[in-house]
């Protein structure tokens, strides 16, 4: 196997765990708010506002710059 394709599967799976992981900690602090909308009391979860949806994205592309970094030392 390749050095490009075992790094793709590693990133691959790690990406996925990261997003898995993301995901299992959102549900865990909005737990009240979806057992609400699950029992009909509430329409739905708050939406993202867009500052924070920024904010994320904005770190998210820092990380991945610092990620790029690693390879040119």
């Amino acid at each position: 196997m390749k050095v490009q394709q075992k790094v793709l599967i590693i990133g691959g799976v790690a990406g996925a765990l990261i997003g898995l992981g993301a995901a299992f900690l959102y549900l865990k602090a909005n737990e009240g708010r979806i057992a609400a909308v699950e029992a009909g009391e509430a329409e739905s979860l708050t939406r993202v506002k867009p500052g924070e949806a920024l904010s994320i994205g904005l770190t998210v592309i820092g990380l991945l710059r610092q990620i790029v970094g690693l390879g040119q030392s």
